[in-house]
């Protein structure tokens, strides 16, 4: 039996070196996940800063494009009032030049009529009885022509003044239309402006998307990695498990071996005085009335979760702070190997009795080392051993032997 545990345990240890192998890559993993998501929420974080960014500045535009618009449409709101004016003033000039053309054409034949009848248009100041009344004639031919003249006279600055107006007013619909039609090219400039941008934003939000998508696709891998290593974890805590027993085991065959021998010895022990042969551990010295009176393994800690529950067979106790620290249930030695996991930290397994062990997972500081004796309430160490679990938190499991297997049993009915 013991030569076929002794066989066995290499190829148990294999198997917890290829695990171990395992987690470690499956860590690596998931440190260059983590990195991954570190990296993406940054991206994520600059892409919004730029989207924003470029937002504000398209908003701006698009009010400054509102602006010129409307500066747009009340500039030819104010062209097609100055157009009006104009047709009218151009209208009054027209109306003003015929009636001169006709004046002067009235005055024309007037002038060509008193050439032609000269002698006829002083007949009248001849036929005067007095001087008097030569006088009178003479002013009223006079005030005749005058009248003419004065009409034609404020007809033609009229038309002038006219002119003028016309000419200023042509002059500011020039100026509005030039000025309209810079308004014209900035909103064409800031229109393609606009485009662009929204061809960045658009680009932006693409970028955001795939970032988005990359995440998600990654937080989901960093799952099912984090299960990977929850089962590799639970494989090597099992596996650990078998290496103990096995170990027990042949401790137990040792021991009656040796048990045999000093049987067999025994009458010559009778004879020759015992030597000492340096010390033995001895399990089967640990007083089997422990059974059933274990100290709390945590100083003012609690039941955080009971054994059992989600399946576990372990009782989760949580101390007042990270780094509590962790004492022996009761007297025992410290069962090699001492495992440590990164995730969980080092586990103790220590044996009290022939029928009974009690491990304790999530340590650090370890204050005991392999085959080391300990006595009831001695420090093994502080919680916060493992990545995976609360730095407050320790797993302890009580379990016993029987039939060359350990079953695992609630703590509770220990204390």
């Amino acid at each position: 039996m013991g030569l076929l545990l002794l066989c066995a345990l290499p190829a148990f240890s294999q198997n917890l070196t290829q695990l171990q192998q395992q987690l470690r890559e499956a860590e690596r993993l998931q440190n260059v996940q983590q990195q991954r998501i570190q990296s993406l929420n940054r991206e994520l974080a600059q892409l919004d800063a730029a989207t924003q960014a470029r937002t504000a500045e398209l908003r701006a535009l698009e009010g400054e494009i509102t602006r010129l618009e409307r500066e747009r449409a009340e500039l030819s709101r104010q062209i097609k009032l100055l157009q009006a004016q104009v047709s009218q003033t151009e209208a009054k000039i027209k109306a003003l030049e015929a009636e001169l053309a006709g004046l002067k054409e009235r005055l024309a034949a007037l002038i060509n009529s008193l050439h032609r009848e000269q002698a006829s248009r002083y007949l009248p100041l001849l036929r005067a009885e007095s001087f008097t009344d030569l006088a009178v004639r003479v002013r009223w031919t006079n005030a005749l022509g005058t009248r003419q003249t004065d009409l034609i006279d404020r007809i033609q600055a009229t038309v002038a003044s006219l002119q003028d107006e016309r000419t200023r007013l042509t002059l500011l619909v020039k100026d509005l239309n030039e000025k309209q039609a810079e308004r014209e090219k900035r909103i064409q400039a800031l229109s393609a402006r606009r485009q662009a941008l929204q061809g960045v934003l658009a680009d932006l939000r693409q970028q955001q998307t795939g970032r988005r998508v990359l995440l998600r696709e990654t937080l989901v891998s960093q799952q099912q990695l984090r299960q990977e290593l929850n089962r590799i974890s639970a494989a090597i805590l099992a596996e650990e498990r078998r290496q103990a027993e096995i170990r027990r085991q042949q401790e137990e065959a040792r021991r009656r071996q040796e048990e045999a021998r000093r049987q067999q010895s025994q009458p010559r022990a009778e004879q020759t005085p015992a030597t000492n042969t340096g010390p033995v551990v001895d399990l089967s010295s640990i007083p089997r009335e422990l059974v059933g009176s274990l100290l709390f393994p945590v100083p003012s800690g609690r039941i955080s979760a009971p054994y059992g529950q989600d399946g576990n067979d372990f009782q989760e106790i949580s101390g007042p702070s990270p780094g509590s620290p962790v004492q022996a249930a009761a007297d025992g030695v410290v069962i090699p190997p001492i495992l440590y996991v990164a995730n969980i930290g080092y586990t103790v397994t220590l044996q009290h009795s022939q029928n009974l062990i009690t491990l304790y997972t999530n340590l650090q500081g370890l204050q005991v080392e392999e085959g080391q004796r300990v006595r009831r309430g001695q420090l093994l160490g502080y919680t916060g051993g493992g990545a995976l679990i609360a730095p407050e938190q320790v797993w302890f499991r009580v379990g016993i032997i029987s039939g060359g297997s350990i079953r695992y049993v609630d703590p509770s009915a220990f204390y």
